[in-house]
């Protein structure tokens, strides 16, 4: 249960407050993602009927529903079958990513390459930021000799950016790291050089070269949407365990989810879900539950003021580091691959193929998961929560190019349904 110090006096106050912000969000106008859902009235004008209601009774647990609903039990991630359907068959690549625990390992062919990328003389490495771009060059420049440098461009500038430097004809970058979803419109354009990883001692498992997709790429790293809980506030019994326990009253006027996220992570439920049942679920989470969705909900957990952020990512340090916030997953969340590809311009090709295949190791999984938050799940780079104590059996979805692409559309769809734009 709640712990007792937030009691039923914060909770009303939270209420409150709760109403005072949608009444701020609806005088701005739709012109904003901060407005919960600018095409369903029902959302917009539940805070205000909350704060209308008499005081609440003590909380006596989940209301029971009249029967049960059709995505209260997911289904399980599919194993092989002898012939899989295509849904079956994009889940088991990504599910293939969270056990491959297979070291890089320094082969001839890699060993071959050396001396004429040590004769090129560098090697440039572009991602989305120099705390990343650094601690990886230094890595390589300690264990070849070979110098390095980085490039940070932001996840929102940076295919746009490697775009108009291949249309002006300018090569500034060897080895490319970006989202799968980024990386296969880098490489569906051609921009991807074609490599024989396994050879250079990447697992087999780790390229992909699939779908159509003209050129190749490796995954080096996962990360997850996740749940964000006050432990000073609440159990880790009281987190829900499943995506339909958002919907316990207990809950109403305490949660937030990131706008983009919210809409970005519904992605993957349909996965194992039905996408309609995703739709009817959410909805009612924002209109019976005065779901908070907004642009940034860390202030909002921070303060306490809407205490579980539903839909967050990642291991931010701003929310982990503040000693009060946990992490917490449910099925059908998401698990992004993110993957290093070697330019086809690379001024320094053969640097580049040293390098991207050495990014695949076991040790640069684990620097950059001190770093930036970032590393290989098989090799036990990820989330404490997700493999151990009470979410470490969550049917979780992996990335694979085929999940990239299809959730896309999953996403639109949801956006469309829930706030009448994707």
């Amino acid at each position: 249960m709640l712990k007792e110090r937030f009691g039923l006096v914060n909770f009303i106050g939270l209420l409150m407050l709760s109403a005072l912000v949608a009444a701020l969000l609806i005088a701005c106008g739709d012109d904003s993602d901060d407005a919960p859902a600018p095409a369903a009235p029902a959302a917009a004008a539940a805070p205000a009927a909350a704060a209308a209601e008499p005081e609440p009774a003590k909380d006596t647990g989940p209301v029971a529903t009249a029967e049960p609903l059709p995505y209260r039990a997911p289904t399980p991630t599919p194993g092989p079958t002898a012939t899989p359907t295509d849904a079956e068959r994009i889940l088991q690549q990504g599910a293939a990513f969270a056990s491959l625990d297979t070291d890089w390992e320094q082969t001839a062919a890699w060993e071959a390459l050396l001396p004429a990328a040590k004769a090129e003389g560098k090697v440039i490495f572009t991602a989305y930021g120099t705390d990343h771009t650094d601690a990886v060059c230094d890595m390589f420049t300690a264990d070849t000799g070979i110098e390095c440098s980085g490039r940070g461009i932001g996840a929102g500038q940076i295919v746009g950016t490697l775009t108009a430097e291949r249309e002006a004809g300018e090569a500034p970058t060897d080895v490319v790291y970006m989202s799968m979803t980024q990386m296969a419109q880098y490489v569906d354009k051609g921009y991807a050089d074609k490599v024989d990883y396994e050879a250079l001692g990447v697992a087999e498992g780790r390229s992909w070269d699939a779908e159509g997709v003209p050129g190749n790429a490796i995954g080096i790293a996962n990360n997850q949407y996740t749940n964000f809980w006050r432990t000073d506030i609440f159990d880790v019994e009281d987190i829900p365990t499943t995506v339909e326990g958002w919907l316990d009253p207990k809950f109403k006027g305490l949660v937030c989810a990131p706008s983009f996220l919210f809409r970005a992570g519904n992605g993957f439920h349909p996965f194992i879900f039905d996408a309609d049942d995703m739709v009817d679920l959410h909805k009612k989470m924002i209109s019976e539950n005065d779901l908070l969705v907004t642009g940034n909900c860390n202030e909002f957990i921070l303060s306490g003021e809407r205490p579980l952020v539903y839909l967050g990512y990642g291991n931010p340090p701003a929310l982990l580091d503040s000693g009060v916030i946990a992490q917490a997953w449910n099925a059908g969340m998401g698990i992004n691959m993110f993957s290093v590809a070697v330019a086809s311009n690379a001024p320094n090709p053969n640097a580049a193929r040293l390098f991207a295949a050495w990014n695949s190791s076991k040790a640069v999984s684990a620097e950059t998961w001190e770093v930036v938050g970032s590393g290989w799940a098989g090799y036990g780079n990820a989330a404490e929560g997700l493999v151990s104590g009470s979410f470490k059996d969550v049917d979780m979805v992996f990335e694979s190019i085929g999940v990239a692409r299809q959730r896309g559309i999953n996403a639109g769809y949801f956006a469309d349904k829930v706030f009448g734009t994707d």
